[in-house]
This record gives structure tokens, sequence and C-alpha cells, in this order.
């Protein structure tokens, strides 16, 4: 099959498996049990497993010579290190937990360590995001575009969680990017699923995203969703976004992009 007929086929099966995952997951919402902590702070529960195997081994039966990276298994490898497979089987455990709505499902395949498709999937909103590179980006078959908003007192920014990953380093820089963004932007939120967050800022529910703490399973997906709807997603330098642990990124419209990183430049 040629390039187009393969990424086709990627997607179709990648947007079937997400939505396999979700739907379990909701089956098992209203009967967890008790929830693990990973640490202190971070918690997974057997419905993120249960959504992590279903995928795992969907993508293995497809695409068997694949590499696979999830948030749980971590790496899996396979016989081609060119394809990688970046999977968040529950984004926003602690939202899935507590019976919040904001969490999903993130699947996304990188070739060369670049984006080429994404997959998320918000169960309880019923939406489905998609996107090929060079091909536009979807909600439930829909094309979407993020916002044009260009004045920041009139744009809304949401910031990543408190308390993950480096708690003091990680607190500190959140509380000061809440100050700063609260001083120049309308409005500051912080809804508690990276995956969330950057589908509303591909569809123009937001304008930005900041993450002063992300991991590829975060960010993998998202990145090309809001690319491909016309958005920006870099480093909180500029720079451009190498999918390791620990990044802090930042995803926009666009065109509030560099006001953001001139903002918190001088500030």
């Amino acid at each position: 099959m040629n390039q187009k007929e393969f990424l086709d086929h990627a997607l179709s099966i990648a947007e079937t498996l997400a939505r396999t995952a979700g739907n379990s997951a909701l089956e098992l919402q209203n009967h967890l049990g008790e929830v693990d902590y990973k640490t202190p702070k971070d918690v997974v529960t057997k419905a993120d497993y249960l959504s992590e195997k279903i995928i795992v081994e969907g993508l293995k039966k497809a695409f068997p010579t694949h590499c696979i990276r999830t948030e749980e298994a971590g790496i899996i490898q396979g016989e081609d290190p060119n394809y990688l497979w970046i999977i968040d089987p529950i984004d926003g455990t602690i939202n899935y937990s507590r019976g919040i709505p904001f969490w999903g499902i993130s699947i996304a395949l990188h070739f060369n360590k670049k984006p080429l498709l994404s997959v998320v999937y918000l169960p309880r909103l019923e939406e489905m995001y998609t996107a090929i590179l060079d091909g536009g980006a979807f909600l439930n078959g829909n094309p979407i575009q993020v916002s044009d908003v260009t004045n920041a007192s009139q744009a809304i920014v949401s910031n990543g969680d408190f308390n993950v990953g480096h708690i003091d380093k990680i607190n500190k820089h959140n509380l000061q990017n809440f100050e700063i963004q609260a001083n120049h932007f309308q409005r500051v939120k912080c809804l508690g699923s990276a995956v969330v967050e950057g589908c509303f800022v591909a569809s123009g529910r937001l304008d930005l995203f900041v993450m002063t703490m992300s991991y590829p399973w975060d960010i993998a997906a998202i990145a090309l969703i809001i690319k491909e709807a016309g958005g920006e997603a870099t480093r909180i330098d500029g720079a451009p976004l190498a999918f390791i642990d620990g990044e802090q990124a930042i995803f926009s419209n666009r065109l509030l992009h560099q006001k953001w990183l001139d903002i918190t430049k001088n500030n």
C-alpha cells in the first residue's frame, strides 16, 4: 500500500482502538474500587491498565514491527525503530477517578521522531479528534481551526496541573505563570488533562495551553492536531518540541504564540 493508504489505514485502527478503550473505561468508571498511587500525587486505576492493554494488543496485531511507548508499560521494542506509537491510556486520571469529565485517550504515531498521525478520544464529551500530517485536523469528522483571537486581553489560557513531576520546582513555575498570565490575559484555567486542553486549543475553545512539565504521552498527539488546525506547538523558549521527558511546552492559536513568549520572557 502507498503512504496515503497506510496512513488512512493506521488512523482507522487508532480511532477504533481509542474508542474501544475509552468506552471500556466508561463502563468501569462507576465501580473502580481503590485507586493505586504511583507517587503521593499521581494515581493509576484498573481502567488505565485495561485501556493500555486494549490499545497495545491492537497495535501489536496490526503493526507487529512498530515500537510502542506507553505511560504505564514503558517502551515496547519492535523491529522497525523508525515507527513509534505513543500512548496515553487515560490522560487526566485524577479527573477520571473523581468523575470529572475532562479526560481522554491519546494515540500518536511518530516516524523518525516526528508526528505523523494523531487520535484523541474524549469519551464523556463524545468527541474524537484526528489529524494526519499535512491533512488537516478534525473533530468527529468535521474540520476544525484554532481561534482567531489576537488580543491577549481577550484570550483564554489554560495551564498544566500543579503537584506533578518535580513538585517544588513545577509548582513554583506554575504559580509564576499564573500570576503573569492573570495580569495579561482575559482568563486563566487549569482543566487537569493535557489532551483535553490541547484539543480545546485546536478547536478554538482555548487560545493557549501551557505545560511546565510534560511527558511524550501527554503531548505526542495534541501537538500535531493543533498544528494541523492552524496553531503552533513549541517549547516554552520557542524551540521545537523534542517529545522527551520533562519538556516544557506551549500550544497556541499561533497568533498569540510570540506574545506569550515575549510576556513571560520579560517578567
